[in-house]
């Protein structure tokens, strides 16, 4: 594996943590989901989802994107191995209740390493520049 594209893992990864610690830390308040008729959607998630993936492919680079809707998919499956294991709480309903979430940060996902692998570089010339 290319190390940049490690790093970007890593990166898209880091910022996915920082952003859950983040909704924690300010509770539910600011993380209200938006109800749809086909799920909950988690508005402030997916925006972290964006910013992380973004990140990750600016600096992976372009073919970071089916890496990133990967990494949200390994996300899902680790978040669905609780209701899995629990015989009190049935994991198709949970499925079905995430279904939206779901693919919405998938797309995201793939729509911020696009972005990303676009844009970043760009955006980190200006950095430079400036410092």
């Amino acid at each position: 594996m290319d190390k940049r594209i490690l790093w970007g893992c890593i990166a898209a990864l880091g910022l996915l943590m920082l952003f859950a610690l983040i909704t924690m830390l300010l509770d539910a308040q600011l993380n209200h989901a938006l109800s749809t008729p086909l799920g909950d959607l988690p508005m402030l998630d997916l925006l972290g989802v964006l910013v992380a993936m973004a990140v990750g492919g600016a600096i992976a680079g372009v073919r970071f994107a089916p890496i990133a809707a990967a990494l949200m998919a390994v996300v899902w499956l680790t978040s669905f191995a609780v209701p899995a294991a629990s015989p009190s709480m049935p994991l198709l309903p949970v499925i079905k209740l995430n279904a939206m979430a779901m693919l919405l940060s998938l797309a995201v996902a793939v729509l911020g390493a696009r972005l990303g692998a676009q844009y970043g570089p760009q955006w980190l010339a200006r950095i430079s520049r400036r410092a």
